[in-house]
């Protein structure tokens, strides 16, 4: 049976987007129509979960402006989403050296498809490789270079982490951009811009970082989940006055997966958002991309009082999202000895696909060809 090949159209980035990957290597452009391998995320899910902490929905209420004891200077900016985004311990996971951790999953994600090609697999489950593979890196990253505030500089200054090409999948040197931009907006973006919700970008104005790993089984869920957060919260979409549609930065980002840019995310919004404001979505003349928040969703540094002597008191924060999740990270040993240990060796594959991924290796060497498929439905997965 020859295995179509996908074909992959050009697509306009937005200023925010200086990827070096040009084309879409042949490595990543095909997909199986019936394959039924799955990837394991175990290891990741497990670290997510101890070092993400789920805030819950927004309810679109305003952080009152704090002061220090000894100052006058009080903070205004950014009350509105202060308290949005779940959070990630960036101070338990850099005492327990986690980073650690995560480099061994992302080495781990980058061998993947040396043991059975991406284009056997069908299409969810390629979405949800990358997106882990992202999520992985840029946490990573981050770690490596916390303490940090603001994430505006780190990403989209002169040296762009999004753009530093230290990933590496099929002999291909891929940055984060790369991944986003001219892997997952190329092949999956077009007819499906829920997945610009798969990228959460270290700051409290980006998608939210999940609390667990992305599976292709329930992928499009998690990002919808994700892009209907997103909508209705303050750090996503504000509407102002009677007619004023305002709407994140982060949306800049993603011009290239709607033809009428305008248009089109509107009407993406009015879909996902909920209660009585979809009227005033639906009524509102013209859109502005003006709310960020580039402060890092790190746990204390976030909540700080601005200018005061002292930070906020630490043992009342642990409380956010759990007390259990706390301790566990801060705990080094409980992650980094039996964890990272079995990163090295994590097993993507369960056991008993591995007479199938055989199989298939034999299939590809007497089978040689392509067909080429012009208006692929991408809904088919």
């Amino acid at each position: 049976m020859l295995k179509p090949l996908l074909l992959i159209t050009a697509i306009f980035f937005t200023a925010h987007s200086s990827a070096k990957l040009d084309t879409l290597p042949e490595e990543f452009a095909d997909f199986g129509l019936d394959s039924d391998l799955t990837i394991s995320y175990g290891d990741l899910d497990q670290l997510l979960k101890i070092t993400v902490i789920d805030l819950g929905r927004s309810d679109r209420g305003f952080r009152k402006g704090q002061s220090g004891i000894g100052t006058r200077t009080r903070a205004h900016k950014n009350n509105d989403t202060a308290l949005e985004a779940n959070r990630f311990y960036y101070e338990e996971v850099v005492k327990a050296n986690l980073k650690t951790g995560f480099k061994k999953i992302r080495l781990s994600l980058e061998q993947v498809p040396e043991q059975i090609p991406l284009n056997e697999l069908v299409l969810s489950e390629q979405l949800a490789y990358w997106l882990n593979l992202y999520t992985t890196a840029l946490l990573e990253k981050l770690i490596e270079h916390y303490p940090i505030f603001s994430t505006e500089d780190l990403l989209f200054g002169d040296n762009s982490l999004l753009d530093e090409e230290f990933i590496t999948v099929m002999g291909h040197s891929l940055s984060l951009n790369d991944i986003q931009h001219n892997i997952v907006f190329k092949k999956f973006g077009k007819n499906k811009p829920i997945v610009m919700y798969g990228f959460h970008q270290g700051n409290i104005g980006s998608p939210n970082l999940r609390p667990e790993a992305y599976v292709g089984s329930k992928v499009y869920y998690q990002l919808a989940d994700n892009g209907e957060e997103f909508v209705n919260s303050n750090r996503g979409m504000q509407i102002k006055g009677k007619d004023r549609l305002y709407l994140s930065v982060y949306y800049q980002q993603t011009e290239a997966l709607f033809d009428d840019f305008e248009q089109d995310l509107k009407s993406h919004i009015e879909h996902y958002t909920n209660g009585s404001l979809k009227d005033a979505v639906e009524s509102s003349k013209g859109l502005k991309l003006t709310i960020d928040d580039w402060h890092i969703v790190d746990l204390y540094r976030t909540h700080r009082a601005y200018g005061a002597s002292s930070a906020i008191n630490r043992a009342a924060l642990e409380g956010i999202g759990g007390m259990t999740y706390g301790y566990r990270a801060a705990d080094g040993s409980y992650i980094t000895d039996p964890l990272t240990k079995r990163l090295a060796q994590f097993g993507r594959y369960p056991p008993q696909v591995w007479k199938k991924i055989r199989k298939l290796y034999k299939q590809r060497e007497r089978i040689k060809g392509t067909v080429e498929i012009k208006d692929l439905d991408v809904n088919q997965e």
